[in-house]
């Protein structure tokens, strides 16, 4: 596949640009344009963001990633919206779902009808209960046990 500079090349000269009108549009030295369009210097982030909104193409088109030129742009649903900021919000949901065995467990909920996935959360729920409680009765335990040691030295 072309290079960037090869990519930048052939979009300046569709457009009819020559090195110094590009880049004083884009604000920067004819120079810095020329290095770019020989591979000897590669655009940061930002400008590469900003040539591939000029040309209307990707940023993938113009490193060369794909013979594709055309920008994907991505429309998130609400849902998806909430969990990505669920997700922000609470950093340790990121780690949870970073476990293979949670990430295993939530990749099968699609297969379920809805019947299933709410007997799935209940099951959840009463398990979770039960873990409270045994943590509960083991924090108890301890206090007590400690409890007993202190006053059996008195």
């Amino acid at each position: 596949m072309p290079s960037l500079g090869q990519r930048l090349a052939a979009l300046r000269k569709e457009k009819g640009l020559s090195q110094a009108e590009l880049a004083k549009l884009l604000n920067v030295g004819q120079s810095t344009i020329a290095m770019y369009e020989k591979d000897k210097r590669r655009p940061d982030a930002e400008t590469l963001t900003r040539l591939a909104e000029f040309f209307q193409v990707s940023v993938d088109y113009l490193l060369g990633l794909t013979d594709f030129r055309e920008r994907t742009v991505y429309t998130v649903n609400p849902e998806t919206q909430e969990l990505f900021s669920l997700l922000l919000r609470e950093p340790h949901l990121k780690s949870s779902l970073s476990d293979p065995l949670f990430r295993n467990l939530l990749k099968r909920i699609p297969d379920l009808t809805p019947e299933e996935r709410q007997l799935l959360v209940q099951h959840w729920e009463w398990s979770l209960r039960l873990l409270e409680k045994n943590k509960k009765i083991k924090k108890e335990s301890a206090h007590t046990t400690g409890k007993n040691n202190r006053n059996g030295r008195d």
